[in-house]
């Protein structure tokens, strides 16, 4: 199963006040807290515990 998310259903979530997301990264963790606002397309978010990626 492929996890997508676009960015329309970011910024519902955004909109029901979702101030931010877990977004992969090189760290040893794996992924960093960030602003939802800096969430683009491309990125690698988590969602439900899956890595999943942010498309237009």
């Amino acid at each position: 199963m492929k996890h997508i998310i676009t960015m329309k259903e970011i910024q519902n979530l955004i909109n029901r006040g979702i101030s931010t997301f877990m977004k992969k990264d090189n760290s040893p963790r794996g992924c960093q807290c960030v602003d939802a606002s800096s969430i683009k397309p491309g990125d690698k978010i988590v969602i439900d515990n899956y890595f999943t990626t942010v498309v237009e």
